[in-house]
């Protein structure tokens, strides 16, 4: 059986849950802000278990978890006094446990390994070391630093966040994308804020696409997405503008690309991967991030990727 750990509004889940269904693999999905409604939980024997709808589970029923979007436990009756915080709590400890009990190489992927596979500077160090090229990379405070950063690189390099790049807000205000931007002389003019806070700086590469790679155990899908500004060139953000002006292509993995992203996957110990690269003028690839936990259903709707028959033999063990 297939345990989905995911919240109710995960769009990717949704799209997945009816193809589980057609391939009648059977799962338990767990949404965090809602399941509680429907458990009971006990430890008796040594042995953790969970009652849902009915039906007991047993750690060891699960051949696969599927850590997708698992949010904080929520529950209505508990409505943030300190006695409901205190009840989230031992429900959090008590289903931590439970899943503790599944082994590590059942999870996809399990939330230590996409802690450890999660931070970009460290990311560029070991694909570099791995034989994949990445883009020459500043991280400072410092203006004076900036700037000959900026001058080595022929006054083009670009700013993107280290973290998530999103803004949230108070209700009834918008909340802000960061995206990739470049850095233009402007910004260089005025650097009084730089000081308070570490900033990544990268060259800007010269690419004509984006790749978007995605890995599912042994299967690699790989997809050339490009939008272009006015003036022709690649867009500095593929995300920008929602992506309704990116087109779609399938593309094969050149064998020393295709060998050092599996070898990244492999260091990280990861099931599943979502890799960032382009593709310059000069016909080099360029990696710039993992995330262990990337969108892709998109893709299947929008690229031409069958994904979800890779996570189905995944959790078929196949």
């Amino acid at each position: 059986m297939l345990l989905i750990l995911t919240n109710s509004e995960d769009v990717t889940a949704d799209y997945l849950v009816p193809v589980l269904r057609q391939h009648e693999i059977e799962f338990l999905r767990f949404d965090t802000d809602s399941a509680l409604h429907r458990i009971v939980f006990q430890y008796v024997d040594w042995k953790p278990s969970l009652l849902a709808d009915g039906r007991s589970y047993h750690p060891e029923v699960f051949l696969n978890v599927w850590y997708r979007r698992p949010e904080r436990l929520k529950h209505e009756e508990f409505d943030g006094s300190p006695e409901g915080g205190f009840v989230l709590d031992e429900w959090s400890e008590a289903l931590e446990g439970f899943f503790a009990h599944i082994e590590m190489r059942k999870w996809m992927n399990h939330p230590s390994r996409n802690v450890a596979a999660s931070h970009k500077i460290e990311q560029l160090t070991t694909a570099r070391a791995l034989g994949l090229r990445v883009p020459d990379t500043l991280v400072t405070q410092e203006p004076g630093q900036l700037r000959i950063f900026y001058e080595k690189h022929g006054e083009r390099i670009i700013a993107k966040p280290m973290a998530t790049g999103y803004v949230e807000r108070p209700e009834g205000e918008r909340d802000s994308l960061i995206y990739t931007n470049s850095v233009r002389p402007e910004h260089l003019a005025n650097l009084e804020d730089l000081p308070a806070c570490p900033t990544l700086f990268q060259e800007q590469i010269d690419k004509v696409s984006d790749i978007r790679i995605t890995v599912v155990d042994h299967d690699i899908h790989a997809v050339e997405l490009v939008a272009l500004e006015p003036h022709g060139s690649q867009r500095c953000d593929i995300r920008r503008n929602n992506m309704e002006d990116v087109s779609y292509r399938l593309v094969t993995l050149p064998a020393q690309i295709e060998r050092g992203v599996m070898t990244l996957v492999s260091h990280y110990a990861l099931r599943f991967a979502a890799i960032d690269m382009a593709v310059t003028r000069d016909g080099e690839w360029v990696f710039f991030e993992v995330n262990p936990n990337g969108q892709w259903a998109w893709l299947d709707l929008a690229g031409g990727t069958n994904i979800a028959d890779s996570f189905v033999r995944a959790f078929r063990g196949n």
